[in-house]
């Protein structure tokens, strides 16, 4: 009574839980989506989905057949994959969203074991700001998202599962006037040009405003702030090192370019000055043995960098600042 395309119709409208949206997913019209449920619901002589004003609810009937089809669903994906893997082709694609500093963080380095391990496993990379990351989720145009999570509170349509924190720290280039200060200050950082992404998280923005209001009172701040808006971590450390423009960045990113001598750490810490990152999925989406695979690496990566913090951080020579609690 029921075929796999059969299955594969009804799963994706249960999870996007909205027709309209099922039918972007599997790339088709809605008029042809809408035609092709009531073909299978007469068939199986019951309604599969309760409509009402916010999209569909599955029956009694729905979440029989959807008990069935996960496990038969992941075996099929499964086969196809190992027929993929024999016949030396490539049938899967892996699209992960991510903002540009935690792909450059944790992302990278979670692929470049993929593109080592699962050679038959194609990745596309969707980098966007932070707050665009859920959207991209949510329309189902990546199958995860890995993001900042500080501002992005309990959406009841998306498991977050939070990461490890990682600290950053204030990055400037060598001979910079700030080195000649023993002790810097946040009031003597905000007074040079600052580089930032176009989104800077709460948990960032206050500490950083005080310091800059302080900084304009006296007289000798920079004028604009931020002095350059730029989303790509590797492209803000390059201004850096060709400016009197400082940024703040995850001991990760920062740990190269110290050690090549391109920039030098601002010798401060503060508890805020941290990556809070998560990865995020819809809630009731199948996961692929190609996301499976790829989030154990990238949880490796998550604790392999918290791992490596406490040596950074001696290394420069400058005090770790944990959070209270």
């Amino acid at each position: 009574m029921l075929d796999i395309q059969h299955l594969r119709l009804i799963t994706t409208i249960a999870e996007a839980g909205n027709l309209a949206r099922a039918a972007r997913a599997l790339g088709m019209g809605q008029p042809n989506l809408t035609r092709a449920l009531a073909a299978i619901e007469t068939n199986l002589r019951a309604p599969l989905f309760e409509r009402d004003r916010r999209g569909v609810l599955p029956t009694d009937m729905c979440r029989a057949v959807l008990a069935e089809a996960e496990p038969i669903l992941r075996r099929i994906d499964r086969l196809n994959g190992q027929l993929g893997a024999i016949r030396g082709g490539q049938d899967e694609e892996l699209v992960i969203a991510a903002g540009p500093y935690v792909a450059e963080c944790l992302g990278l380095a979670a692929m470049a074991w993929m593109v080592a391990l699962h050679p038959a496993v194609r990745l596309r990379l969707a980098t966007a700001n932070w707050a665009e990351v859920p959207r991209i989720v949510r329309e189902r145009e990546a199958a995860l998202g890995v993001v900042s999570i500080a501002d992005l509170g309990e959406p009841p349509d998306l498991l977050v599962e939070r990461l490890r924190p990682h600290p950053g720290i204030f990055l400037m280039r060598p001979g910079h006037p700030l080195a000649a200060l023993p002790r810097p200050g946040m009031i003597d950082l905000m007074a040079w040009p600052i580089i930032c992404p176009g989104r800077v998280p709460h948990l960032h923005q206050g500490p950083m405003a005080t310091a800059r209001a302080a900084a304009v009172a006296s007289g000798r701040a920079h004028k604009a702030y931020p002095a350059v808006v730029v989303e790509q971590p590797h492209l803000a450390l390059r201004l850096v090192a060709q400016s009197d423009a400082i940024t703040i960045a995850s001991h990760l990113v920062a740990a190269q370019a110290i050690a090549s001598g391109q920039l030098v750490a601002v010798p401060l810490h503060e508890p805020w000055m941290r990556g809070e990152w998560g990865i995020i999925r819809l809630r009731g989406h199948r996961s692929s043995e190609a996301e499976d695979v790829f989030l154990h690496h990238l949880r490796e990566a998550d604790r392999a960098g918290e791992q490596a913090a406490p040596g950074f951080f001696a290394a420069i020579g400058v005090a770790l600042s944990l959070p209270a609690g």
